[in-house]
């Protein structure tokens, strides 16, 4: 299976991997972390409802229960993993990458990730050389919503904005499940409609073609910073109030200073 790379599980779907595959994950995954209980999120690419689908039919049919937190950032799964005491935990998305790929990103106790050299390849060979032999007591599917409970952790951390004029691109990606909540109606947004078709460009904001929008927006409105996120809202990137792009190197560094102090 040409899905499985170094940190996660990805590809174009129905090429790289498809439905039966992914069910043999859900089957053997509880074995591999040795748990009963598995955290699943998503995000809205057209084949997630498919893959949700028999990646629940894989866990419960090993016996182990699906918690559904339902559709999610990739942080939200994270978060949920680690606050809610689960041993396994999958977030269904391809994160930045076109929309016809989708993907598993797995991950252990206290929202470890769980990569090629630490236990996907193991999980690759189960699925390989093993027989699937469904259980006679199946597990269940669970629904964990859990959004209230992220945003009102989220806001812990806010502070006043109200002096700054934002704009904001969501690439239609996971972000606008959340944004609104959080900074309000104030800053100026675009694509902040959930479309896993990304109508309006990939959600890959290192890619120069995908933030002209942005930039445009920055200028127009005379925004003092704008905002671009990528697909499942795990990669946040800048444009300063020139419409000029920040490298990520740049912010980090910014950030180390902050933290450091």
């Amino acid at each position: 299976m040409k899905a499985f790379k170094a940190y996660d599980i990805r590809g174009v779907y129905n090429k790289d991997f498809n439905k039966d595959d992914v069910y043999k994950i859900g089957f053997f995954l509880p074995e591999l972390l040795k748990t009963k209980k598995v955290l699943v999120g998503r995000d809205v690419r057209i084949s997630s409802p498919e893959i949700f689908e028999y990646l629940c039919k894989g866990i419960t049919d090993s016996g182990a229960d699906v918690y559904d937190i339902g559709i999610s950032t990739t942080p939200m799964t994270y978060w949920a993993t680690a606050k809610f005491g689960f041993d396994a935990s999958v977030m269904i998305t391809a994160s930045h990458n076109p929309k016809e790929y989708n993907g598993l990103k797995v991950s252990r106790t206290n929202a470890l990730p769980v990569g090629f050299d630490s236990g996907l390849n193991e999980l690759k060979d189960m699925i390989e050389k093993n027989n699937i032999n469904p259980v006679d007591t199946k597990g269940k599917v669970v629904d964990f919503s859990i959004k209230d409970k992220y945003l009102e952790f989220l806001l812990k951390y806010k502070n006043d904005y109200s002096n700054l004029n934002i704009s904001i691109d969501c690439s239609n990606g996971m972000a606008s499940l959340l944004i609104k909540d959080l900074l309000g109606n104030s800053p100026h947004y675009i694509f902040d409609e959930l479309d896993g078709t990304f109508p309006n460009h990939e959600a890959n904001p290192l890619e120069p073609e995908n933030i002209i929008d942005l930039q445009n927006l920055v200028l127009k409105n005379k925004s003092d910073i704008g905002i671009i996120f990528d697909g499942d809202a795990d990669r946040v990137m800048f444009v300063d109030e020139k419409g000029k792009f920040v490298s990520p190197d740049l912010i980090i560094a910014l950030l180390a200073h902050y933290f450091l102090e």
